[in-house]
C-alpha cells in the first residue's frame, strides 16, 4: 500500500527538520528541480500530491563525515605542540615497544590531547602514566634513588678506606696472658737506660754551670735557661731511677715471701695467702732496706721523717674543730679547716 503523502500544514517532525539542515546542497538542487520538472508548487496548490524524497542511512552518514583537509593538520600540530614532554616520551616508548596495551596508550593519548596547562594539571596518576618518577622502587631488590634536589654534604666518605688499627703487641691474644716475670726479663734494659740517661744529665748540667758562671751579661739569661731545664730533666731522670729500684726491691720481696711460702707447704704447712695489710708492711720495710743497703742512711731517716709529716697533716685535715678548741663551740662557729695547696 502506498505511503500517503503529508498535508502542507502538518509540520515535520524534528528527526526529519535536523536531517534536512545537514544535507548537502545537492539534495536540495535536486529536490527544487524535481519540483520544477512535475509542475507542483505547495504555495500556490496546497492540496495537490505531493512526492517524499527519502535517503539511504549509509549515504547519509558518509555525507555528515567531514573530510581531513589543512584545518585538520593544523588542529593536530597545535595539540601535539600542547602536550607535555613526558607524553611526547610516553608515546613514542609504545611505538617502538609493541607489547604495550592499546588501553594504556589511548588513555595516555586522551589525557595528553586534553591537557593544555602543562605539568601542574596532571594528576599524580597521569603522571606515572607518562613516565614520572615517584620515588619508589621498581623491586624491592632495586637500589634506591636518592633525590638529586637534596644537597650533599662536602664532608662524606666517597670510597670506604679501612683504618689501619693501632696494636700494641704486648697485648695481642696470640701472645698468650701476661707473665710479669718474662715481661720485666724483656724489658730490663730499660732500668740500664735510666741510669745512663742520668749520668750523661749529671755531666751536662755541671758542665752548664760552669759557663754560666763565665757567661758575658748578653747570654746570661739563656744561660739560665738552659740550666733551669736541665736541672728539671735530672729530677726526672733521678725520679725515675729510684722508681726503677724501688720495684725491684719490692718484685724481690715478694719473690722471697713467695719462694719461703713453698717451702713450707712441703713441709706440711696449709695454703695460705698474703693479706693486704701485711703485703703493705713488707712492701715498706723492703724499701728502706734498700735505701739501708746503698749506705745513705740520711736517706733512710728522710724518707721516715717525710713519712711521719705526711700522716701528721693527713691526721690535721681530719679533725673536726680547729686547733686549741675543746669541741664545745656553737654549730655556726665550728667549720672545717681550709686546705691550703
Amino acid at each position: 500500500m502506498p505511503r500517503r503523502p503529508r498535508p502542507s500544514a502538518r509540520k515535520p517532525p524534528k528527526s526529519i527538520t535536523s536531517q534536512d539542515n545537514v544535507k548537502p546542497s545537492a539534495t536540495s538542487d535536486a529536490e527544487s528541480n524535481g519540483s520544477n520538472v512535475l509542475g507542483l508548487d505547495g504555495d500556490n496548490d496546497a492540496d495537490a500530491p505531493r512526492i517524499a524524497q527519502w535517503m539511504d542511512e549509509d549515504d547519509f552518514v558518509e555525507s555528515e563525515q567531514p573530510q581531513a583537509g589543512p584545518s585538520k593538520l593544523d588542529f593536530l600540530k597545535n595539540n601535539l605542540s600542547s602536550l607535555p614532554m613526558g607524553a611526547l616520551r610516553h608515546a613514542q616508548k609504545v611505538l617502538n615497544d609493541p607489547d604495550e596495551s592499546s588501553d594504556s596508550d589511548d588513555a595516555a593519548s586522551r589525557k595528553g590531547e586534553s591537557d593544555t596547562g602543562g605539568y601542574n594539571i596532571a594528576s599524580k596518576r597521569n603522571r606515572k602514566q607518562l613516565g614520572g618518577d615517584d620515588g619508589k622502587r621498581s623491586n624491592k631488590h632495586a637500589p634506591v634513588e636518592m633525590s638529586s634536589k637534596k644537597p650533599v654534604t662536602r664532608r662524606r666518605m666517597v670510597v670506604d678506606v679501612q683504618i689501619p688499627g693501632v696494636r700494641d703487641p704486648r697485648f695481642l691474644p696470640m701472645t698468650g696472658p701476661l707473665s710479669a716475670e718474662k715481661f720485666q726479663a724483656n724489658y730490663s734494659f730499660l732500668a740500664k737506660n735510666h741510669e745512663t740517661e742520668l749520668a750523661t744529665l749529671r755531666e751536662n748540667l755541671k758542665r752548664a754551670r760552669k759557663l754560666l758562671s763565665s757567661s758575658p751579661r748578653d747570654l746570661r739569661a739563656d744561660r739560665e735557661a738552659e740550666v733551669q731545664r736541665l736541672e728539671l730533666a735530672v729530677k726526672r731522670a733521678e725520679s725515675a731511677v729510684n722508681r726503677d729500684r724501688q720495684r725491684q726491691a719490692e718484685r724481690d720481696a715478694l719473690m722471697n715471701a713467695k719462694k719461703e711460702e713453698r717451702e713450707k707447704r712441703k713441709e706440711g704447712k696449709g695454703n695460705w695467702w698474703m693479706k693486704k695489710s701485711a703485703k703493705k708492711e713488707l712492701l715498706v720495710k723492703a724499701r728502706y732496706e734498700a735505701l739501708a743497703a746503698g749506705g745513705d742512711q740520711r736517706a733512710v731517716k728522710k724518707a721516715i721523717e717525710k713519712k711521719r709529716k705526711k700522716i701528721g697533716q693527713k691526721e690535721k685535715r681530719s679533725r673536726p674543730f680547729p686547733k686549741g678548741g675543746n669541741g664545745f663551740e656553737a654549730p655556726e662557729r665550728a667549720h672545717k679547716r681550709r686546705k691550703i695547696e
